[in-house]
């Protein structure tokens, strides 16, 4: 089975940044003067075999010239640096125009907001001449549409032919970009085109929030062990103090008696719980187990033991067998009918299964004998 998850890589510097640009854009101008400069941004345009400087600083734009693919164009950005070191710590993006790039409007079911990049990445191929391997692409939502109960997303992509060259040249001649957009107004972050092979290392900060949650999680699993001992500590302690105020010994063994029976009923309660309920991960590690690699889901529900699945696949009545087959699912059958997709040709399946504890149910033949 294709897994449709990707890693999510948390930056929380770049999160900074788009949030501190989203309300910048809100202050007024005399108020950003009273705060202080902004960031300026260099950007970076292709023209012919080099690059176009501009930058941008507090809304004014200054062209800093043509800067070549080649020695000479080394030599001109070094320049640059001696006579305005301030501009090594400006933030750079390369603009893409719609010649290089395309930007396309669409409406997608509201249910797919959560998972928006993946979505739009199944719809490349029926809205754009590509698929997700032949372009870099970002989605973004625009507008909620309650009425309809969909949403307005627009999507940004570009040619990795056309892009990967452009930032091999440019890291050549000492250009890193720290955003690829299309005609992009550097006040305002709409999309991040940036290969991850190209993006700068993270910084010191996305490390010291790693370090404190490390030294919290490490805090917590210490209070985990050290609460319970105090706790029956405390118990120990008040249980001494009411046997030497009570007299007759037989009360307290009787009291301590049913203690012990309730801990034992509530220990085997648990032991039971967890015999008998499915853990959601192995549900989920089986069906991937069982699942073709030619067959793609893109819906799962899961409640009361009862898993719904719905997807693509070559041959969708071959599916019922093999989930049938595994110890994890049992009563496996279709929703609904089974539909053909025209523009792929793979038949559309809506497939319930209850779910068991595999890890202690019974192989089937034994079940069957």
């Amino acid at each position: 089975m294709r897994l449709l998850s990707k890693p999510i890589k948390i930056d929380f510097e770049g999160f900074l940044r788009w949030w501190g640009s989203e309300l910048a854009f809100l202050v007024p101008a005399r108020l950003k003067k009273l705060l202080g400069r902004s960031k300026p941004v260099l950007i970076l345009r292709k023209s012919g075999d080099g690059v176009h400087v501009l930058l941008w600083e507090n809304g004014v734009v200054q062209d800093l010239g043509l800067f070549p693919f080649n020695e000479e164009g080394v030599r001109h950005r070094e320049a640059l640096w001696r006579e305005r070191p301030e501009l090594q710590n400006a933030e750079i993006l390369l603009d893409l125009t719609h010649s290089e790039s395309l930007v396309k409007r669409f409406r997608l079911p509201a249910a797919t907001e959560e998972n928006l990049e993946q979505v739009a990445g199944f719809e490349l191929g029926r809205l754009t001449p590509f698929n997700a391997e032949q372009v870099y692409y970002h989605a973004r939502l625009i507008e909620r549409l309650p009425e309809t109960k969909q949403i307005l997303v627009e999507l940004a992509l570009t040619p990795r032919s056309k892009l990967d060259p452009l930032l091999e040249d440019l890291t050549d001649c000492g250009w890193f970009p720290d955003r690829v957009e299309i005609c992009g107004d550097p006040a305002r972050r709409a999309h991040q085109l940036l290969p991850e092979g190209f993006q700068k290392p993270g910084g010191r900060f996305p490390k010291v929030v790693n370090a404190g949650l490390g030294a919290l999680a490490a805090a917590l699993a210490l209070l985990i062990v050290i609460l319970p001992i105090w706790q029956d500590y405390r118990r120990t302690a008040e249980l001494e103090q009411e046997l030497r105020r009570v007299s007759k010994v037989a009360k307290d063994v009787e009291t301590l008696r049913q203690d012990s029976e309730s801990l034992t009923r509530e220990a085997r309660f648990v032991l039971e719980k967890k015999r008998s309920e499915p853990a959601l991960v192995d549900v989920i590690n089986e069906l991937s187990r069982v699942i073709p690699d030619n067959t793609w889901l893109y819906g799962l529900q899961y409640k009361d033991r009862r898993l719904v699945i719905q997807g693509q696949s070559p041959s969708a009545s071959s599916l019922i067998a093999l989930v049938e087959a595994s110890p994890y699912f049992h009563n496996t059958s279709f929703v609904s009918p089974v539909t053909k997709d025209v523009s792929s040709g793979f038949e559309r399946f809506q497939i319930a299964s209850e779910v068991i504890n595999g890890r202690f149910a019974a192989p089937k033949s034994e079940k069957s004998d």
